[in-house]
């Protein structure tokens, strides 16, 4: 599955009332933030997982999923607007 794809399809799972809006997301701002999410979420569940925690990391790359998904909601909000 490629980034595009991956962060796609997480998006879709913690934003579940925009589902239909991720899937018709196809211009390039789109696609940067759905493969930045897929990095950022995966390099979460990696942190989260190690044997080691590093609460420091985790909380950065947490927030860092959290403002992803606020900016793809600003974003599919703005398109809405538009149509």
């Amino acid at each position: 599955m490629s980034l595009l794809e991956l962060g796609r399809a997480r998006l879709a799972m913690v934003l579940p009332h925009h589902r239909e809006q991720l899937r018709s997301a196809m211009d390039d701002y789109s696609r940067e933030l759905f493969e930045a999410y897929a990095l950022a979420s995966t390099t979460l569940d990696n942190l989260e997982r190690e044997m080691s925690r590093r609460e420091d990391l985790i909380h950065e790359y947490h927030q860092i999923c959290l403002d992803l998904q606020a900016e793809v909601l600003t974003m599919l909000t703005q398109k809405k607007d538009n149509t």
